[in-house]
């Protein structure tokens, strides 16, 4: 599991946002449904890290009574576009002291799937998405993983594994996945993906073709390879110099 915890028989997974909203004092502007959506996917997507689904949702509001329809509405929206039915809503909205600021966290319990366990290491690694953050997911929609094919991916076998990327960037998941493996790809390894903007995916390794059908758009295969004490000594040299050219973990 990534981030999510076992309580008792469910796995428990969570997200928050604060100072994004419709309050004229958030930092990014924003509809109170599309934070609620993306804060919601996160925590789906924790779920299927987890190899688990939800079946109950507890949504705790600090913006006020009148933003819950709203936050529900953006919780909705993620079943929505998985296709599957959407669990009870339950929680509490912070009405007696007014907020200057946007702020909810979403939780998820949900019910873990049997499916055959894999190891890093057996499976083939793609990012899929780009890494975005505040403004930039507002202005590049087409470019944030999208939930549908990952689920239908993730629910026929052909992505074993679905891992998240938060404000750690690329290059702190990797190291969680895959120590001290050199790996490599295009996009920014250190960058904030936000919520979860750009995610790692394991396929299974005789489905990779089947894998391209499903994500035609921002969808790179890893290079990773054993680390020597070259590649070591560029690791220091990296941590060092975070704007040198090559980026290595």
């Amino acid at each position: 599991m990534r981030n999510a915890m076992k309580v008792g028989g469910f796995i428990a997974t969570m997200d928050n946002a604060a100072a994004i909203g419709e309050k004229p004092q958030d930092i990014v502007p924003a509809s109170d449904q599309l934070t609620a959506y993306m804060t919601a996917r996160v925590t789906f997507l924790e779920q299927l890290a987890a190899q688990a689904l939800p079946v109950q949702i507890l949504l705790a509001n600090f913006s006020g009574d009148a933003a819950w329809s709203r936050y529900e509405s953006g919780i909705q929206q993620v079943f929505e576009e998985t296709g599957l039915s959407c669990p009870a809503i339950a929680g509490s909205s912070e009405s007696n002291m007014p907020t200057l600021q946007s702020g909810l966290a979403i939780t998820m319990l949900g019910e873990i799937q049997q499916r055959k366990a894999w190891n890093p290491e057996q499976l083939s690694w793609y990012t899929y998405g780009l890494p975005l953050v505040g403004e930039e997911l507002l202005a590049q929609p087409d470019d944030v993983a999208q939930l549908q094919p990952v689920y239908q991916a993730w629910l026929a076998e052909i992505v074993q594994q679905v891992w998240p990327v938060g404000s750690k960037g690329l290059q702190g998941e990797c190291v969680r996945l895959f120590g001290e493996q050199v790996v490599e790809c295009s996009h920014h390894m250190t960058k904030s993906a936000g919520p979860s903007t750009v995610i790692l995916l394991g396929v299974h390794p005789e489905k990779e073709q089947l894998a391209h059908q499903f994500f035609q758009r921002n969808f790179e295969k890893l290079r990773i390879s054993p680390c020597n004490r070259v590649c070591l000594e560029q690791k220091d040299c990296l941590e060092n110099n975070p704007t040198s050219g090559t980026r290595i973990i």
